[in-house]
């Protein structure tokens, strides 16, 4: 069991004694949905992988239906000085599951990548950082199809800025939801 999952299971535990003993807990149900996940995730999500926490991405901000991930150039450079294109792929594939988990949960749901597309614009001379959002919408459809049919496809577009605003690259990662087997 990771440390993410270590402290969700500790924190359930917490709130189901709370609740043995007869205190309300509802708002600390809520806060800990709303707040404490979202923050757990993002604090450790890039730990869990060791090739990502060696590369630097840090998630700046996560909210269920948004995220912002940036990755430095340090560590990241190819042979010309310029931000590696896998290190530019990584950016844009990672932050998908911190997303996705920031806004469903860690215990209904796996989400999977099954394919993602880059198109190289312009060289990246710095840090880049990336914005993947999902409308509130498509986040009720995924999770009403996934529901019913065992599984929902969607993607996830990605502009990868640099540090001036200017787009370096884009990414389109196809995913696909499941329900986590218990």
């Amino acid at each position: 069991m990771n440390l993410t999952n270590r402290l969700q299971s500790t924190a359930q535990i917490a709130i189901e004694q709370a609740r043995d003993a007869g205190l309300p807990v509802e708002r600390a149900e809520q806060a800990f949905s709303d707040t404490i996940r979202p923050r757990l995730v993002q604090m450790l999500s890039p730990l869990v992988i060791p090739f990502v926490r060696r590369s630097g991405v840090r998630l700046t901000e996560l909210e269920p239906g948004r995220v912002v991930a940036t990755m430095p150039l340090k560590r990241n450079v190819n042979h010309i000085g310029t931000m590696y294109a896998g290190a530019l792929f990584t950016l844009a594939e990672f932050p998908g599951g911190p997303l996705l988990l920031a806004t469903y949960g860690m215990s209904r749901f796996i989400p999977i990548v099954t394919d993602l597309r880059m198109e190289y614009v312009k060289a990246a001379k710095g840090p880049v950082t990336i914005e993947l959002t999902l409308t509130p919408d498509e986040i009720e459809r995924i999770e009403a199809e996934t529901l019913a049919t065992g599984k929902a496809e969607f993607e996830l577009r990605g502009e990868l800025k640099s540090r001036q605003g200017e787009v370096v690259a884009r990414s389109v990662a196809l995913y696909q939801m499941r329900p986590k087997r218990r």
